[in-house]
């Protein structure tokens, strides 16, 4: 009699089970899925943050690096072919992903044309040849140029035929700011089949004469800096999209979005929208929108196979248990590989921003020393001259006497090695504390705190100095030199460029008085002269 009723509890506990275990399977897939898609978001984020902040610092140094070379060129005293190599020769793809070209461009009306190639070709430019392009009145010529990848920018192109270079020329100029183009094919890629024609953008830069130059405050020109957009988005993007996103770039111009360059696709695209971010960085003036998308490999170490095991184990109650609490411990250790992985990225992008801030460094140690000499230039010289100010200084203003017949007679390079050895010898001369600069072309100063009664030790121990032989190549070679001395006492309201004025004129009364001699420029407009 008994055995009916337990058959029924057999089938009511087996079905409990099943039913048990269905629900148990439905929740644990629900938990599955929630963690899957927390842990993709959380992924998203950190990879859109990481990516926005790797496109600001990029676009940031590629700024400042145009930003430095403007402050070089408008530094030159004539600036010229070898300037603009000796500037631009430390760049290249690996400081600057996806860089094509860098380049000096002049503006020019038609008529203008050709006295502008006969100006730039006096400089260096040798087989420069103007294209003027179209009817406009304003025409915009490359003098210089340097290719930073396979294709050579021919010089003399006018870039006012493209209208998104010459809109970011003319907004650069009117702003007085690095400023970025709207996408476009470069010029020099318009030869190239369409298969290898990207979608590229320029970035722009003022070119200003520095104080104390021929052409103060005078606008000189434009630095560019042309970049191919899918270059740059895989040399640059590569390492933070990897194969988990899909990152593009486009250009927001008022209600427009115009995408440009995205990473390679490396796995089908997840359709899930809610996953995808969106970040805006600022460029050159233009605002540039970054969107991420999700692949299935963001979420591909996820367990898909759980809630068939979760619904056959569910069979039995106990089993059910145990599967439950593996799963989440599952679930803990995803998530704690989720934080070493941010942590990790972390890490990376410190030392990234670590090895940007070294790349700053030098070059801005570019940018404020001479080529030739690795002495202060002009601008670093009256930076030091004005944190000076206040305290007892002397400034020595050298010209080199017969330095020019040594260039014309041995040579040019005859003519570096003595500017090089000169250096040397004035670097001997001065004390740990002075600053020794080269001015340009063979005019030195030297700035001492060096009290009123040293000056004259001082002077004449830089006449004695340059006034030795020098062996050029095995070939002696005797020159001397006139010294303008300006001193400053300390007093409180006393002017750096006047000092620098002072020291001028006191070397050319040296100069007139017979040279091979230094003169003391005195407030009350009288000077002494040594020889």
């Amino acid at each position: 009699m008994a055995t009916g009723p337990r058959r029924w509890l057999g089938v009511a506990l087996v079905l409990a089970v099943l039913v048990g275990g269905g629900v148990a399977t439905a929740l644990a897939t629900l938990g599955v899925s929630r963690v899957q898609r927390e842990h993709a978001a959380l992924l998203m984020d950190h990879n859109a943050d990481a990516i926005q902040r790797a496109v600001a610092n990029e676009a940031s140094r590629y700024t400042e690096t145009l930003a430095d070379m403007t402050v070089a060129v408008g530094s030159q005293t004539q600036f010229n072919a070898i300037d603009f190599d000796t500037i631009t020769s430390r760049l290249s793809r690996d400081r600057l992903p996806g860089a094509s070209a860098v380049g000096f461009v002049v503006p020019a009306q038609a008529a203008e044309a050709p006295a502008v190639q006969r100006y730039w070709r006096a400089r260096g430019a040798d087989d420069l040849r103007l294209q003027t392009v179209g009817n406009a009145t304003d025409h915009l010529f490359l003098i210089y140029s340097r290719a930073l990848d396979h294709v050579t920018s021919a010089t003399g192109r006018d870039l006012s035929q493209a209208p998104e270079p010459a809109a970011a020329l003319r907004f650069a100029r009117a702003s007085g700011e690095v400023t970025a183009s709207h996408p476009y094919v470069l010029l020099k890629d318009r030869a190239l089949p369409n298969a290898y024609r990207q979608q590229s953008f320029l970035l722009a830069a003022p070119v200003t004469g520095a104080a104390g130059t021929p052409a103060d405050g005078q606008f000189l020109g434009w630095m560019i800096l042309s970049m191919r957009g899918g270059d740059f988005v895989e040399e640059t993007l590569h390492a933070y999209a990897g194969e988990l996103v899909k990152v593009t770039l486009s250009d927001l111009d008022g209600p427009s979005v115009t995408p440009f360059a995205s990473t390679r696709e490396p796995a089908p695209l997840l359709p899930d929208a809610g996953l995808r971010r969106e970040r805006t960085v600022l460029v050159g003036e233009r605002e540039w929108q970054i969107s991420v998308q999700p692949t299935e490999r963001l979420i591909s170490n996820t367990d898909r196979r759980l809630p068939f095991a979760t619904l056959a184990i569910g069979l039995l109650v106990t089993a059910l248990a145990g599967i439950l609490a593996d799963s989440r411990r599952r679930a803990l250790k995803r998530v704690a590989d989720a934080t070493a992985a941010l942590r990790y990225d972390i890490e990376r992008r410190k030392s990234v921003e670590a090895r940007l801030l070294d790349r700053e460094d030098e070059l801005r140690h570019l940018a404020m020393h001479d080529a030739l000499t690795s002495l202060p230039n002009r601008t670093l010289f009256h930076e030091r001259l004005e944190e000076s100010l206040g305290q007892p200084l002397a400034v020595f203003f050298i010209d080199l006497d017969g330095f020019k017949a040594v260039n014309d007679g041995l040579g040019h390079s005859a003519g570096d090695t003595l500017l090089i050895e000169t250096a040397a010898r004035l670097l001997q001369c001065a004390r740990s504390g002075d600053t020794v600069a080269r001015l340009g072309g063979d005019e030195f100063a030297v700035l001492a705190a060096t009290p009123g009664a040293a000056v004259e030790a001082v002077a004449e121990r830089i006449v004695s100095c340059l006034r030795a032989p020098f062996d050029i190549d095995g070939q002696p070679v005797t020159i001397s030199c006139s010294v303008g001395v300006a001193v400053a006492a300390g007093d409180p309201g006393e002017n750096a460029q006047r000092l620098v004025h002072a020291a001028d004129e006191a070397m050319y009364a040296a100069k007139a008085a017979g040279k091979n001699r230094y003169t003391i420029a005195v407030k009350e407009s009288t000077a002494g002269s040594r020889s």
